[in-house]
C-alpha cells in the first residue's frame, strides 16, 4: 500500500518513567519523532493500543504520524532535568531521510550533555555518527542494534521491509570502530522457529565479529492486533507453529493469549543465550550508565538509598541496594519484625560511619523495629542534602568524588 504522512504537531515529546527501565535497557527518560513504521514487521508490539492510542493498528506501516516540533520540544522539555538516559530518536527510511528529525534531537542531547541510548534497526544511524561521537566524549553512549536471527527466511516471512541483516550488521562495526559501545538484540525470539541451538549461535558469533560487547535476548509478546498478525505470518511459514504457539501462550479454549510465553520457556532461553555469551566472552546483559564518581541523580539513588534502607531496618526480606538478605540472628517473639528478623551484613558494613544508625540496625535483632522507627526522619534530611549539593554540582560544572 502507499506510504502517507501526516504531519502535526503535538504539545509534548518526553516521557519520563517513574522508575529506570532495568535490567534491559536502564532508561530513565524517552522521546521519538515518529509513530508508525514502514518497516511493519509482523511481531511488532508498537502495534498494540498502549502506543498507537486511538490510531488504527492496521495503518501502522502506511501511516506515519510525523512530529514536526520533535527537536524543539526535547530542547524546552529537557532543560532543568536531572542527566539520566534517554532513548531517543528512530531512524526509519524513508521518514527519516525526508524529514531529518532524529539528527535535530542528536543535536538537542548534544548541547546538554544528556547520556544516549538507541536501540535501532536502520542503518541509517551511521549516517549521524559525528553526532553520535560528539555525545559519547561529552556524556555517554550506547546503541543496540535490533534483529531476531540471520535466517533470510524467517525475516522474510515476518519483517520483510525491515532493512538486510547483514547491513545492520555493518553497521554495528562501523560504530564499534568508532568506539561506541554497541551490542545486539535478539528480540523477539521466534518460538520454535528462530530459538533453536543453531540459530542462537549464529547471532551470538555474528555480533561477536562485528565488534559487539553484549548480547540482549528476550521472547516474543503476544497481544491483541499484533498477535493475529504474527500468528498469521506463522502460518503462512509452518502450519506446525500454530498448535506449537498456542499451547505455549495458553491461546486455547477461546481465551486470549498471554503477554508473554512461560517462565520455563524464558528461562530456558536466557540460559542458553547466557552460555552462548560466556563461550564468545562477550556480556548477556548491557551495563548499567553510572555517572562519575558512583553518584546518580537525585531521583533515582537517593530514593532507592532511602527505601532500601528503610526496608533493612524495618525487616524486608529484598534489598537490592544491600544484597542479599543474612540469615535470622535469633528470634523475635512479639512486635513488627517478629516473623522478619533479618540483617544485611552488606547493611550493616555499610552504615559503619553512622554509630547511631548502626546501633540501631544491631538493635533492630534483639528488640524489633520500634526502636529503630526514631531514624527514619534522617533518611529526608540526608535526601534533601544530597539534592543541594548535587544542584551546586551542576551549577559549578564538577562532580563529586567518592573518598
Amino acid at each position: 500500500m502507499r506510504l502517507t504522512y501526516q504531519e502535526y504537531r503535538p504539545r509534548k515529546i518526553l516521557h519520563v518513567q517513574r522508575h529506570v527501565d532495568g535490567p534491559w535497557f536502564w532508561t530513565k527518560y524517552s522521546a521519538h519523532p515518529y509513530v508508525g513504521c514502514r518497516s511493519g514487521c509482523e511481531f511488532c508490539y508498537l502495534r498494540g493500543e498502549r502506543y498507537l492510542g486511538k490510531r488504527d493498528p492496521n495503518t501502522f506501516d502506511t501511516l506515519i504520524h510525523v512530529k514536526m516540533n520533535a527537536a524543539e520540544l526535547l530542547r524546552r522539555e529537557l532543560f532543568g532535568l536531572n542527566p539520566d538516559v534517554l532513548a531517543c530518536g528512530d531512524w526509519q527510511q524513508p521518514a527519516e531521510e525526508r524529514y531529518r528529525l532524529s539528527r535535530g534531537m542528536l543535536e538537542v542531547v548534544r548541547d546538554y550533555s544528556f547520556p544516549l541510548f538507541i536501540v535501532e534497526r536502520s542503518p541509517l544511524l551511521v549516517r549521524d555518527l559525528d553526532l553520535l561521537i560528539e555525545i559519547k566524549q561529552r556524556a555517554w553512549l550506547g546503541v543496540v542494534i535490533s534483529f531476531s536471527n540471520l535466517d533470510h527466511k524467517l525475516k522474510q516471512a515476518f519483517e520483510p521491509r525491515s532493512p538486510g541483516v547483514q547491513r545492520r550488521l555493518h553497521m554495528m562495526a562501523a560504530l564499534a570502530r568508532a568506539g561506541v559501545f554497541v551490542g545486539a538484540s535478539l528480540m523477539p525470539i521466534i518460538p520454535f522457529a528462530g530459538d533453536d541451538h543453531a540459530h542462537l549461535e549464529e547471532a551470538v558469533r555474528a555480533t561477536k565479529d562485528h565488534g559487539g560487547a553484549f548480547v540482549l535476548a528476550g521472547g516474543m509478546s503476544m497481544s491483541g492486533v499484533q498477535a493475529e498478525r504474527t500468528l498469521a505470518a506463522a502460518k503462512q511459514f509452518d502450519p506446525k507453529l500454530e498448535a506449537q504457539w498456542r499451547k505455549l501462550y495458553g491461546w486455547q479454549g477461546g481465551l486470549s493469549p498471554s503477554q508473554s510465553p512461560s517462565r520455563a520457556y524464558a528461562a530456558r532461553l536466557g540460559l542458553q543465550v547466557r552460555e552462548l555469551c560466556e563461550r564468545f566472552g562477550l556480556q548477556d546483559r548491557m551495563p548499567r550508565y553510572i555517572p562519575l564518581g558512583l553518584w546518580l541523580s537525585t531521583s533515582a539513588s537517593q530514593k532507592n538509598f532511602s527505601s532500601n534502607l528503610t526496608n533493612t531496618i524495618c525487616g524486608s526480606r529484598r534489598s537490592r541496594a544491600f544484597g542479599p538478605i543474612a540469615k535470622p540472628r535469633g528470634r523475635l517473639t512479639s512486635g513488627r519484625g517478629a516473623s522478619q528478623n533479618y540483617i544485611t551484613p552488606a547493611a550493616s558494613a555499610a552504615c559503619k560511619r553512622c554509630p547511631r544508625l548502626h546501633r540501631a540496625l544491631r538493635r533492630k535483632s534483639r528488640n524489633g523495629c520500634d526502636k529503630a522507627k526514631r531514624f527514619f526522619p534522617l533518611v529526608p534530611v540526608l535526601r534533601l542534602g544530597t539534592r543541594l549539593c548535587l544542584k551546586l554540582c551542576f551549577k559549578f560544572s564538577f562532580h563529586p568524588t567518592v573518598a
